[in-house]
């Protein structure tokens, strides 16, 4: 039951405080979603993913709005689902796939009123799933359509390329070894959001010039790129391992993404492919 696995921690945020507000409780608290709260009543929840895709525009960051000045009322998902707490972690995953969403409101009813009692996220079902002794394998529920980006390419780049192929996670490449991965954490978390332009300072150093002058060093800013923001890529896991081990290798990272290897880049395990299975799993028991 969702009961079990969800949590009944929730954080809130009023629809007129802003991005940067939302994104700075995140941080402090270790999460991925706010519920918006107006008149004690839940009208929306804003994810990291909604930070990401309000950045993913046509536009350089630069010139943006930045996200002290945008009320997260712009960037939130209205009416959130809810479920009851009875709920099972299949239906609940089923909910998740269909609506394209990552977590949903956890209600009880109390005297004919709805009571929020918690929340449940893909990462909940990720490690009811790792508890588990399923004999599915990794290579049943990895993607194996991968989205990657250079290492020099912009940040801008790697905005556009999540957006065009919705996907919430990138692999980062150094010629045909991945080397980090992209996720809407590395992005809302990353420190150029405050900044005028996503620049980083670099320390340069000039030739010595003809008569015995002595060389000396400028800084040049030069635009952030892929590598500056990704996370280095620190466990994998093989096509034939098994999926729970997977999921626990997921839940201990604390990622929504593991990459599949063997020998080269077969694949990734993301938090779909596992819900997924779990559906599965449940329809077979009926």
């Amino acid at each position: 039951m969702i009961k079990e696995c969800m949590n009944p921690e929730v954080y809130v945020v009023a629809p007129q405080e802003t991005i940067a507000r939302a994104r700075n409780l995140m941080l402090k608290h270790g999460i991925g979603r706010l519920v918006v709260i107006e008149d004690d009543e839940p009208i929306g929840i804003v994810t990291k993913e909604d930070i990401a895709k309000r950045l993913s525009q046509a536009e350089p960051i630069w010139r943006r709005r930045p996200i002290d000045d945008v009320p997260v009322r712009i960037v939130m998902t209205e009416n959130p689902l809810t479920i009851p707490h009875e709920t099972s972690a299949a239906e609940a995953a089923e909910m998740m796939l269909e609506n394209g969403i990552s977590s949903m409101l956890v209600v009880k009813e109390d005297d004919g009123k709805r009571k929020l009692v918690g929340i449940v996220t893909k990462q909940d079902l990720i490690r009811h799933y790792s508890k588990k002794t399923y004999d599915t394998k990794v290579a049943e529920i990895m993607e194996t359509d991968i989205v990657t980006v250079n290492r020099h390419h912009t940040i801008d780049h790697v905005l556009c390329e999540m957006e065009e192929k919705s996907v919430g996670t990138v692999v980062v490449m150094d010629e045909e070894n991945p080397i980090g991965l992209i996720s809407s954490d590395s992005i809302v978390f990353a420190d150029f959001l405050h900044r005028d332009s996503p620049e980083k300072e670099v320390k340069m150093a000039r030739k010595d010039s003809t008569g015995g002058r002595r060389s000396y060093r400028y800084v040049r800013e030069v635009p952030l790129v892929a590598e500056d923001i990704m996370a280095p890529i620190d466990k994998t896991i093989t096509s034939d391992a098994l999926a729970v081990d997977a999921a626990k290798m997921m839940v201990s990272m604390k990622t929504k993404s593991l990459l599949v290897i063997d020998d080269t880049l077969v694949g990734i395990v993301e938090s779909d492919g596992i819900l997924k299975d779990i559906v599965k799993k449940d329809a077979i028991r009926r």
